[in-house]
């Protein structure tokens, strides 16, 4: 694996577009939905959905657990309908041999998401993409993992910030979006993989992924791993 980072400070608070059905072209899509503010609307769907899905959905305990998983559930047969010019219902899926999930029966529309708290993020693009977010947690022991899971100049460039949870989510979230673009689940040598230069060669892939890492609403990290380096990213919200 190759990986080009792109962090640009200047744009980790981008500006969202309320949502519009709109061809992928050579363009990133990345939809930003409130779970809170649309649970209204995602119950009324719950139609799309199979009889196993609404049964996993019954065995959740926590209520936020329950509607993070219909919101992503419901959404997902929604956007993909849109994205493929069909109704949701028909739309199908299947998960390769790491449990990441992709349309069935084509390769033109690549899509991955994620949630965290209140938020539940898309990403959509015509090559293989991969997105994360995660609530920056001020009470979170990061300290027991970093050595685990973090390259050295990782753990060293997080101990030695002003501000060393912040920079724990933000590199944390590059590495699980790097992880579910190749879709081959968490590896062994994570540590390896040292986000903090231009790029970072693993020994199991040579492909080539470019990241970006932006804010929502101020305490979420949210990075979108992606291989098209010209492709435009738009920001969308529902």
């Amino acid at each position: 694996m190759i990986l080009y980072k792109s962090i640009d400070l200047q744009e980790t608070n981008p500006i969202w577009e309320k949502f519009a059905t709109s061809p992928l072209l050579d363009e990133i899509h990345i939809i930003r939905i409130g779970i809170a503010n649309n649970l209204e609307k995602i119950q009324r769907h719950t139609g799309l959905l199979t009889g196993e899905e609404l049964k996993k959905s019954e065995r959740f305990v926590r209520e936020q657990d329950k509607h993070s998983f219909l919101a992503s559930s419901v959404m997902k047969k929604i956007l993909c309908g849109y994205y493929l010019g069909c109704k949701p219902q028909s739309v199908e899926f299947e998960l390769n041999e790491f449990n990441k999930p992709k349309i069935r029966n084509q390769e033109k529309i690549h899509f991955n998401t994620s949630h965290s708290g209140d938020w539940l993020v898309f990403a959509f693009s015509g090559n293989p993409c991969g997105i994360d977010v995660e609530r920056i947690n001020p009470d979170f022991d990061f300290h027991s993992i970093l050595e685990m899971s973090f390259h050295p100049v990782e753990v060293d460039f997080i101990q030695k910030s002003k501000e060393p949870i912040n920079q724990f989510f933000k590199i944390w979230t590059i590495k699980e979006s790097i992880l579910k673009a190749e879709g081959t689940g968490m590896m062994d040598n994570l540590n390896e993989l040292n986000t903090l230069q231009d790029f970072a060669k693993l020994p199991s892939n040579t492909d080539t992924w470019y990241t970006k890492s932006l804010l929502i609403e101020g305490d979420y990290w949210c990075s979108l791993c992606f291989k098209n380096a010209s492709a435009k990213i738009k920001f969308f919200e529902i």
